[in-house]
């Protein structure tokens, strides 16, 4: 495309974005570098009520860390839990991949990599119940344009939250498949190290699944970035956003407030289901999307079944499990959770974290949106039936820290700009720190603007009319020609 023609549909899209999605189009606006869109991140003040709501959530995350890895977890790796909090929760809960991801624990912690010493620790908070055949993993990772396999074809809808402990033996997959052949002696000696690696990480105290990715994304991520920054780099440690918000419902629901009654009092309840429906991650009855409060476990498979209310029991949609429907009582639904029968939907997941607890969510350019409508219906919910206290609450909470869904790094190959994706980047020796000063010195609208392309595509089907829409020609690639001209 001529640059002309790219500038052209880049202004297309920002004018709908204009229109159609003014809380992304304000971040196109931002007049400062990306250092110090970083640091702005964390310019926030915790309201008293939400650091006291706060400290359960903090303990449950601190029992979570020390279990996988030691008692002594908190000072080896710079856990700090003192402040108000704000974490990433547009992560999808899988081994360190896609492009778009890559790039939030970066742009959110600045300030903490190519320091003399080691800096806290980044945790996230992710997506646990994601299958594995989804838009960022499809099925495993990629390498080189090449897809490697972590599950089977058959294992691609199963939920990663009810997945067990597993092997990663992506190299019997790939030969199963009959794929290894397609890699050069090089590549293959680059996949049998890394298998090598995630083989002999320690999981000896990993329960499941989502435990054992804990341990990878902790190990994999320093090699993401030259030998010379890794040793001061700071820790990245991946929570599920069920297991920590599950831990958080079982004491709040033991008790009087406005999450409990959104459960368990009728007109509130009643209200949420009406305000919040059709908000992308909550609720749409007619069109099956979503589910009432709670995902329940299916019978002997690690998969989720879909809950919507009949009178006071969230019942299966599937009309075969329709005897495990729960009742809305106190006991059944804590007793439930502690089993791990049923777990938070994304709903319920904001709803105490963000809405409830204040915590400061870093989003990718989905939840900039769905997270400010979710905010205002919010708002408009307490304010119908006078829950004065809870909507001043609310009023400060910030939902616009996007750092998830632009690419970062990139390689000229036969001089065009190309994305590299995690394990392309370790092959490639990781990151170079000279690199990523140019990055950190640009504008951060420049930087927002690289993923242009792949939002709109998010963005079209949700909230521009059809008939307004374009079929967009651009993509990140095209975009870094304008934007990474100094790679």
């Amino acid at each position: 495309m001529l640059e002309e023609e790219i500038i052209k549909e880049k202004e297309i899209i920002l004018n709908q974005y204009k229109k159609y999605a003014p809380e992304v189009f304000k971040l196109f606006g931002l007049n400062m570098k990306v250092r110090e869109y970083s640091d702005s991140l964390y310019q926030f003040k915790t309201q008293k009520e939400h650091l006291k709501r706060q400290d359960l959530i903090k303990q449950v995350i601190r029992k979570k860390i020390k279990n996988i890895f030691g008692e002594n977890v908190e000072k080896e790796l710079k856990v700090n839990l003192s402040q108000g909090l704000s974490f990433n929760i547009a992560d999808h809960h899988q081994v360190l991949n896609n492009p778009l991801l890559l790039s939030s624990n970066i742009i959110s912690s600045v300030s903490k990599i190519g320091c003399a010493t080691k800096q806290d620790a980044i945790i996230v908070i992710s997506s646990g119940d994601v299958p594995p055949n989804n838009y960022f993993s499809k099925n495993g990772f990629l390498f080189h344009n090449k897809r490697i396999p972590l599950f089977s074809n058959r294992e691609t809808e199963l939920c990663s939250y009810y997945v067990p402990k597993r092997d990663f033996n992506f190299i019997d997959k790939l030969k199963i498949a009959d794929r290894w052949k397609d890699f050069n002696p090089q590549e293959k000696n680059f996949l049998l190290s890394e298998y090598k690696k995630i083989s002999n990480y320690d999981y000896s105290k990993c329960n499941n699944y989502i435990d054992q990715i804990t341990v990878i994304v902790k190990e994999m991520w320093p090699f993401l970035f030259e030998a010379s920054l890794r040793k001061e780099l700071p820790e990245l440690l991946y929570l599920t956003q069920e297991e920590i918000v599950t831990e958080c419902l079982i004491k709040i629901l033991e008790q009087d407030n406005i999450i409990s009654k959104i459960l368990f009092d009728d007109d509130l309840r009643s209200a949420v289901i009406n305000n919040f429906r059709g908000i992308v991650v909550t609720w749409n009855e007619k069109e099956e999307k979503g589910t009432h409060f709670f995902w329940r476990k299916y019978p002997n498979r690690s998969q989720s079944l879909r809950l919507y209310l009949e009178k006071e029991y969230l019942t299966p949609t599937d009309s075969r499990f329709k005897n495990l429907k729960i009742k809305l009582s106190r006991e059944e639904i804590i007793e439930l959770l502690r089993k791990k029968e049923i777990y938070p939907s994304l709903f319920l997941i904001f709803m105490v974290l963000n809405f409830y607890s204040g915590v400061k969510p870093l989003v990718g350019y989905g939840s900039v949106t769905y997270l400010y409508l979710m905010k205002q219906a919010w708002g408009r919910t307490l304010n119908s039936l006078g829950y004065k206290e809870e909507e001043g609450l609310l009023n400060n909470i910030e939902t616009n820290g996007l750092v998830a869904g632009i690419p970062i790094y990139f390689k000229r190959v036969e001089e065009k700009l190309k994305t590299l994706y995690a394990y392309d980047i370790i092959y490639e020796g990781g990151m170079k720190q000279e690199y990523l000063e140019k990055v950190f010195d640009m504008p951060i609208k420049d930087f927002f603007l690289t993923a242009i392309s792949e939002m709109y595509d998010y963005y079209g089907p949700k909230y521009i009319p059809r008939a307004e829409r374009i079929k967009s020609k651009i993509n990140f690639d095209i975009m870094a020609e304008l934007i990474f001209k100094w790679v």
